[in-house]
């Protein structure tokens, strides 16, 4: 169930984060247009590319940490053995999980803040409220992540889950599951054609 329910925010996260980037990019050249050939820019393409570029940040910080995708400083965790990097991942993701879900915490706190007083944008008057638990939605996201990623080390042996769907075995080439299940799918059709061949 848990994992159904990951796949689906994974869809959620691609649809949003592939056509946000593309309106981002064409609402900031549109204005480009505008400000180089008729001497007007958009008023408002700024500030709407600054709420694009912050929700792409905030909600790409999910996909990141579900593909192990982020910045890492790996050359410690890489050389220990097995069972040490094992322990260190559980530790690592259940401290990272603990600090994005304070954040998430108060990310909603500041939006409710922004609610109480009605905050809104200067230029396209948006309630900052959306624009704020956008952003909550995002690390609170990142946090599931690393509370899945904290989960999936505790219940497996053999291999040392860095991201929620990304996984390394007894080496350090890193396995994504989506990939790995097609591969199995895939080898498998192989087989059955070899087999059936002779």
């Amino acid at each position: 169930m848990i994992e159904k329910l990951n796949n689906i925010l994974l869809r959620i996260e691609d649809f949003l984060l592939s056509y946000i980037t593309v309106a981002m990019a064409i609402l900031l050249i549109a204005n480009v247009f505008f400000r180089s050939i008729l001497n007007n820019s958009l008023s408002f393409a700024e500030e709407l590319g600054g709420f694009f570029l912050v929700t792409v940040t905030f909600w790409g910080i999910s996909t990141a940490a579900r593909f192990n995708n982020h910045i890492n400083m790996n050359a410690i965790i890489d050389n220990m053995p097995f069972k040490i990097r094992k322990v260190m991942m559980i530790v690592i993701s259940l401290f990272t999980f603990i600090v994005t879900a304070y954040l998430g915490y108060l990310f909603v706190l500041y939006a409710l803040d922004a609610l109480k007083v009605s905050r809104i944008s200067t230029a396209l008057e948006i309630p900052m409220v959306i624009i704020n638990m956008i952003l909550a939605i995002g690390i609170i996201i990142t946090a599931l992540q690393y509370l899945l990623i904290f989960i999936k080390n505790i219940t497996t042996k053999d291999v040392i889950y860095v991201g929620s769907q990304a996984k390394t075995e007894n080496g350090i080439d890193i396995l994504f599951e989506a990939d790995f299940k097609e591969y199995q799918s895939d080898h498998s059709e192989e087989t059955k054609e070899g087999s059936s061949d002779v």
